[in-house]
């Protein structure tokens, strides 16, 4: 599950199936060594560098900056004193908010954090021009909390502890980025879909936006950065739904030690 709904979507699953910390520590270990490796098979195996078909489509985009307007909109989207104050205040709004509807309209328990998500994705829709605004100030507010929670899950995990006490953790990762891989690939091609696309939405499935927009700005798919962003937040918003759903059945059967 961890690979596939990515770390906050396993947060949220966590919290409302009230499973140990110290099981989604050692899980969340587990997973940053299996999607590591797997990043770097990734980042190997794809190209550098824009398809042919696509060049055409980045210099028409390139004519836009000479736009006032665009050129005028990037010289506001700079990072000030005001514009991350105004970046957390919408955050800590959005994440009030989206608590009060949870705990208004889902069931006792279930945690806040896909209401949230679907709050803010609906939110950014509303009123684009707002959140364009606070786009480099929410970058850099969001880098830093993304750095502190992997620093708070790293302390907390093991994977010397994850190998001796909890390997099927470690090998059920593998198994699920492995099946994972031959399918997409292996219908992918047969349906004629470029490689890089291919890649790029695998890396959006196992890790989520982030780092599939990361990726895609590092191999200098400068077209697929956006694509790349939507399809992860489209897996946290059905991904994290379904775990969700599926968790009070798993936990129901019964359990099989393989190691």
């Amino acid at each position: 599950m961890l690979s596939f709904v990515d770390l906050f979507g396993s947060v949220a699953v966590a919290e409302t199936l009230s499973i140990s910390g110290a099981a989604v520590s050692a899980a969340i270990a587990a997973d940053n060594v299996a999607v590591a490796l797997y990043f770097a098979m990734l980042f190997a195996l794809s190209p550098v560098g824009e398809a042919k078909d696509a060049v055409a489509v980045i210099d028409k985009d390139a004519e836009g900056l000479t736009d006032p307007e665009s050129v005028e909109s990037a010289t506001n989207n700079s990072i000030s004193l005001s514009s991350l104050a105004v970046a957390v205040s919408t955050s800590s709004l959005l994440v009030t908010v989206g608590g009060i509807l949870s705990r208004a309209l889902l069931p006792k328990g279930t945690s806040a954090l896909p209401l949230t998500s679907v709050l803010t994705v609906a939110a950014a829709t509303a009123f684009p021009k707002f959140f364009q605004s606070l786009r480099s100030a929410g970058t850099a507010v969001g880098i830093l909390c993304i750095q502190m929670f992997f620093a708070a899950s790293g302390a907390a995990g093991s994977i010397r502890m994850v190998l001796q006490q909890a390997p099927s953790l470690f090998a059920f990762s593998v198994l699920q980025i492995g099946v994972h891989f031959g399918v997409l690939i292996g219908f992918g091609r047969l349906l004629g879909l470029p490689k890089r696309e291919l890649f790029l939405a695998s890396n959006a499935n196992v890790g989520g936006p982030t780092t599939a927009a990361a990726m895609a700005q590092a191999k200098e798919w400068k077209t697929l950065v956006l694509p790349a962003l939507l399809v992860g937040i489209l897996g946290y918003a059905t991904a994290t739904a379904i775990a969700l759903a599926l968790g009070p059945i798993l936990l129901r059967l019964p359990q099989v030690k393989l190691f």
